[in-house]
């Protein structure tokens, strides 16, 4: 068989495709770029920490970037942090004297922070799990605009006492906060079957609004006699002796629905609803009188923290436990319907980690919870579907609160 002859010119467009995939698959070309996903790169940065306060083991790398505040307090010094959602520091501020609850605030587009600066002694010092002091409202350079104290007004006499108590405050403006303090009174509405001492002494939980120097709203726990009862510790009224912390407040919230108040009250294992115009309960979880049945489950102990998240629809805490009837500690999510009393759903994770017998506080991100660990001295990053701890921070002292934003 004859074999034909091909012509060079023919096999020209069949060499140039040949080059030019050999060219796309070369060792030497570009890879291809990779698929883009919404996960940021590993920051391999070291995490710079504050040995004589804090260290950081595990590197989160799949958490949102936020700052994570917390206030530490050493013998001799109080510390700001600001840091970074790994527990690096960004900034640290010497404040020399022990101060708390340091917090952010977007006010009109413009960055607030505030903290509590204990100072001086008072009639309530020495009354259990309280600190009191002031409240430092300052610019984003932490500039300090404003020292909040407490405010004359009906019973409260600040020619007695113009401090505050460690445990809230909330910033509505730059003249308009919430907060709250303990107060010394002798009340005399405590039920009988209570067995009331004459002069009986209760550390009262008062709560004020105040807008441009003057208070538009006030509270006192002692008004009202049905929460004597519902008090489980401090609560012994026949002793005139010892000043009595019989409800401990400890948290305040806005609900954005309608504006009212969600408070925390310890010593109660309760959280009321309170109206902010009237000042009268409007409902009551947990505790001996709850208007929300609870399954056993659903029961709370020593609770803290308590914020209303996903528009309103599902209240979050830290539910504390107790060291001789439960101690672990947990986060619990409940969606309310406030108008019927009744429970939508409720979700509880058990912290993987040291009991919190004391403070702390807790933020929902996803599906990790940020937790600050209080008195259990540390903080925790933890995806509460598999229950992994992403990153922990031990603190050499304690922090009442850790906050990310």
């Amino acid at each position: 068989m004859q074999m034909k002859k091909f012509t060079p010119i023919l096999l020209l467009p069949f060499f140039i495709l040949l080059l030019s995939r050999c060219a796309k698959t070369s060792p030497t070309s570009p890879a291809p770029a990779p698929p883009t996903t919404n996960q940021s790169p590993a920051d391999t940065t070291p995490i710079v920490t504050d040995a004589n306060f804090y260290s950081v083991t595990g590197d989160d790398t799949t958490s949102a970037k936020g700052e994570i505040l917390m206030a530490l307090n050493s013998s001799t010094d109080g510390k700001l942090f600001f840091l970074d959602q790994r527990g690096s520091i960004k900034r640290e501020v010497s404040v020399g004297t022990d101060v708390e609850n340091l917090q952010k605030w977007n006010i009109n587009g413009q960055v607030r922070y505030t903290y509590f600066h204990t100072e001086g002694v008072s009639t309530l010092d020495g009354t259990t799990g309280t600190e009191l002091g002031y409240e430092m409202v300052c610019d984003s350079s932490l500039n300090i605009l404003d020292s909040v104290k407490l405010l004359s007004f009906g019973n409260i006499n600040v020619n007695v006492q113009d401090k505050l108590d460690v445990h809230e405050f909330i910033l509505l403006g730059d003249k308009h906060y919430i907060y709250e303090t303990y107060y010394e009174e002798f009340p005399n509405n405590i039920p009988d079957s209570l067995h009331p001492a004459a002069g009986v002494k209760v550390a009262a939980c008062i709560i004020q609004e105040v807008l441009n120097g003057e208070v538009v709203f006030q509270w006192d726990g002692t008004q009202y006699p049905e929460l004597y009862s519902a008090s489980q510790e401090n609560n012994n009224f026949s002793d005139s002796s010892t000043l009595l912390d019989y409800m401990h407040l400890n948290s305040i919230c806005v609900d954005s629905l309608d504006n009212n108040l969600i408070v925390s009250f310890r010593n109660l294992n309760e959280i009321v609803k309170l109206d902010r115009q009237t000042g009268q309960i409007i409902w009551r979880l947990g505790g001996n009188r709850s208007d929300f049945a609870l399954s056993p489950d659903q029961i709370f102990l020593r609770q803290h923290y308590p914020r209303l998240i996903e528009n309103g629809k599902t209240l979050i805490f830290l539910d504390n436990g107790h060291d001789s009837l439960r101690a672990y500690s947990r986060i619990l999510e409940f969606q309310l319907n406030q108008s019927t009393k009744t429970i939508n759903s409720f979700k509880a994770f058990t912290i993987p980690d040291n009991f919190i017998q004391f403070a702390g506080s807790v933020k929902k991100e996803g599906t990790q919870y940020f937790i600050g660990g209080g008195s259990a001295n540390y903080s925790l990053q933890v995806d509460y579907t598999t229950g992994q701890e992403l990153m922990r921070m031990s603190l050499r002292y304690s922090s009442y609160r850790a906050l990310k934003y």
